[in-house]
């Protein structure tokens, strides 16, 4: 059954393919990461002024990281990095250089070059500058200096006058319509126990490449006929339809969510690992998926991979 009232002209959502998949995800009992590896996140004993501002930041700047013709990859420490990873390796490792880097004084005042010297050669390195100088500016004059002082504003809560949707729109990397990095902040926070939400059920997975592909793939939402043809002829999306695509996404998992009582931190969790290990754009390995059984691409054998977007810094 497709519930009409439930689409745009991207797509739909399939009611009860969102109640199978919810249904399999309930037995499958995922749990949320708690953001303790020291690869990637700050240690729990650092103060938590530094500990929002750093989530804050590198959400800010966790947008796509490789694009056609310009990889972004690193070994460390005999270690191979690729995309996030990478991102959120060096911003561990500049925390343990040098804490102050990530005070609201400090990212006010950077500059592409910091970045570039920092980062590497990552594609858009003077835009992820200009986000974090708007975020280090912004956290000093509206918030008095303080990511706790704009984050407690919040009441704990994330939606509604004051929440930290409507806070977070103060920042602009944080404007994407469909809130993918502010609800990342907020899985992150959460998971660290930085803020406490008391509206969890408010909560939505943040929608990204990989979140798009799965449902896509799974048949949560089917695409219109001039989507599949834009995807099969690599033509971007314009950015309404980036939006109007993603917002189906979202709310087919929110349905999951709700249906399967896992709650949208610990869901986007787990679909983020089966994204980026399992159910990979070339190549995915069915034999390890959990989901396999619900799978619409998994059955016909044809696998549609996610839409081609115009860079943005939305995700």
């Amino acid at each position: 059954m497709k519930i009409s009232y439930v689409g745009n002209d991207t797509g739909w959502i399939n009611y009860d393919k969102a109640i199978e998949v919810a249904n399999l995800i309930s037995s499958i009992r995922p749990m949320q990461d708690n953001y303790l590896n020291p690869d990637y996140y700050p240690p729990t004993e650092l103060d938590l002024e530094i500990q929002a501002m750093y989530f804050m930041a590198m959400v800010a700047i966790d947008h796509r990281l490789n694009i056609p013709g310009h990889p972004y990859e690193a070994t460390i420490n005999g270690k191979r990095y690729v995309g996030s990873d990478l991102l959120w390796r060096l911003g561990a490792d500049k925390l343990r250089e040098d804490e102050s880097f990530f005070t609201p004084s400090r990212l006010a005042r950077l500059k592409p070059s910091d970045v570039k010297d920092w980062l590497g050669d990552v594609w858009d390195y003077g835009v992820r500058a200009f986000l974090l100088s708007d975020l280090g500016i912004k956290v000093t004059s509206l918030f008095s200096n303080s990511a706790l002082n704009a984050l407690r504003s919040t009441g704990g809560r994330l939606l509604g006058p004051g929440g930290l949707i409507e806070l977070m729109m103060n920042f602009t990397a944080y404007t994407d319509p469909v809130g993918k990095k502010t609800y990342l902040l907020a899985k992150f926070l959460h998971g660290r126990g930085i803020i406490r939400f008391t509206d969890v059920n408010n909560a939505q997975v943040a929608v990204d490449n990989h979140l798009t592909r799965i449902a896509i793939r799974l048949g949560l939402v089917e695409l219109s006929q001039r989507s599949i043809n834009l995807i099969n002829n690599n033509i971007p999306f314009t950015p309404r339809d980036d939006v109007n695509l993603r917002s189906l996404i979202r709310d087919s998992w929110k349905i999951v969510s709700m249906n399967s009582r896992i709650d949208a931190f610990s869901l986007d969790d787990y679909l983020w690992n089966l994204g980026r290990s399992i159910c990979i754009r070339d190549k995915p390995d069915c034999s390890k998926c959990q989901l396999r059984d619900v799978c619409n691409a998994y059955r016909s054998g044809i696998f549609i991979n996610e839409h081609q977007f115009y860079p943005t810094y939305w995700y």
